[in-house]
């Protein structure tokens, strides 16, 4: 119940902030703009129409949404504890436990409300101009996944950062770091070294951005080809349900364990 109202009360100061409808916009703006300009020579889900918009929409998730997760909930407890607002929150009869799943539950909240509005507005356009709406709810369900992992990976940096300008600096560098170190960032390291295919399908797996690509593409049926060397590998060997369920294991393992190490550290912050 407290970590309940705690994040209610996550969810209401996030609705005051300039982050919250600067995310939703981004969605809204994009989708809107890849929905009157896409074109249709991309298969997805069996429907050719504004399938490069609906992959469109799946590459703004992998950019936007880690960045706005890890952002929003890298300051959740470094920024409290900077203005003490943290220390006057341990003083009433709460738990750290209690505390830190009430800011967990509060951003992961709000940054799933700001999709929603974004991929609602974007997926109302997408009906009046014949898209279908299974693309767009499984874009929502998968994207709302990969929040949730890096709000618990951004809450694992606020628990251990001093200050906000550390979380800010550390979170982002990991987003860089994740992106940078995709399996099309890692090719040339991997032909450069000789190191064996093998090590860049488990890394594709276990990087959250593009475990979430792999599931998206498997998902969505679209060019197999955009899957790349690694996604490729992995389709022939696991199958496509089952590049999904490892892929989306993947990203449930993330929130997972970030979140319990998050939890921890903080349990055992002075």
């Amino acid at each position: 119940m407290t970590a309940r109202l705690l994040a209610q009360a996550g969810v209401r100061d996030s609705l005051r902030t300039y982050w919250f409808w600067l995310n939703a916009g981004v969605f809204v703006v994009g989708g809107l703009l890849l929905m009157l300009f896409g074109q249709v020579d991309v298969t997805v889900l069996g429907y050719r129409s504004y399938g490069r918009a609906l992959a469109g929409l799946m590459q703004l998730a992998l950019f936007v949404v880690p960045l706005m997760a890890l952002l929003s909930a890298g300051v959740a407890i470094s920024g409290a504890r900077e203005t003490g607002a943290l220390d006057y929150l341990l003083a009433q009869p709460v738990t750290r436990g209690e505390v830190f799943a009430g800011k967990w539950l509060g951003v992961t909240t709000a940054v799933v409300v700001s999709l929603a509005v974004g991929y609602g507005v974007t997926g109302a356009v997408a009906a009046v101009k014949g898209v279908p709406a299974p693309p767009i709810a499984l874009l929502l369900v998968f994207t709302s996944i990969l929040a949730a992992a890096f709000v618990s990976i951004g809450l694992w940096v606020s628990a251990l950062a001093s200050t906000r300008g550390r979380a800010t600096s550390v979170v982002l560098t990991l987003w860089l770091a994740f992106l940078a170190l995709g399996s099309l960032g890692l090719m040339a390291a991997f032909v450069r070294w000789g190191l064996p295919s093998s090590v860049l399908e488990v890394w594709s797996l276990l990087n959250p951005i593009e475990a979430f690509r792999l599931a998206m593409i498997s998902l969505l049926e679209a060019d197999p080809g955009l899957l790349g060397p690694a996604g490729a590998a992995l389709l022939a060997r696991l199958g496509r349900a089952g590049l999904i369920v490892t892929a989306s294991g993947s990203l449930v393992a993330w929130t997972a364990f970030a979140y319990w190490a998050g939890r921890r550290a903080f349990a055992s912050a002075s």
